[in-house]
């Protein structure tokens, strides 16, 4: 039986290292939904086509259809799989839930890589010189919206949380890191196995 893993990052945490990282340690395949997506809504095939149709009626995609997309590509991947960032909503997560029961696939874990301090976190970040220039030029426009980006995504995050299976969680406290690498996130996933 296949396995599934999620990926969860608050936000400002690397998605590409991460995501490297977690794949590397668990040997799946990174399944990309949103830019899978993308390539879907360029084809003209029936579900692209149904795709396009609602978001051309200014509606947003079903996640009955997102989980039709999900089972249809999820079946031409032989390897476990690693899905970052998805899902968003509890709707979404149960809909996810079903696409695995009826595709025979395993939700093994949900990662979920957590800022420690996020007040600490922020004020770390800003201090490193490659990314003080972003206060300089916005000022606290930019704190604001970190804080929203990071409020909003904390909550999405706690409301999966509260329907899911509280033993699929592996969660991973993160501290800024400057020169933030790959190697450091696979120890960061080794001590957490």
């Amino acid at each position: 039986m296949r396995k599934l893993n999620i990926l969860f990052l608050d936000s400002r945490l690397s998605r590409s290292l991460t995501e490297s990282a977690l794949s590397s340690e668990l040997n799946s395949t990174v399944f990309n939904l949103t830019s899978s997506l993308r390539e879907q809504l360029r084809n003209n095939d029936n579900l692209g086509k149904e795709m396009m149709k609602l978001l051309e009626s200014g509606e947003i995609l079903t996640t009955e259809i997102i989980g039709r997309f999900i089972s249809r590509n999820l079946k031409s991947i032989s390897r476990d799989i690693l899905l970052p960032e998805y899902p968003r909503t509890p709707e979404q997560y149960k809909g996810l839930a079903k696409v695995l029961k009826n595709d025979n696939i395993e939700l093994e874990n949900i990662w979920y890589f957590k800022q420690r301090e996020p007040n600490q976190f922020m004020k770390d970040h800003f201090e490193n010189p490659k990314e003080k220039r972003w206060i300089d030029k916005y000022g606290s426009e930019i704190i604001e919206k970190w804080k929203t980006e990071f409020n909003k995504r904390r909550e999405q995050i706690i409301k999966i949380q509260k329907i899911s299976d509280k033993t699929k969680w592996k969660t991973i406290e993160m501290d800024y890191v400057a020169d933030l690498s790959v190697e450091h996130l696979k120890q960061r996933i080794k001590d957490c196995a």
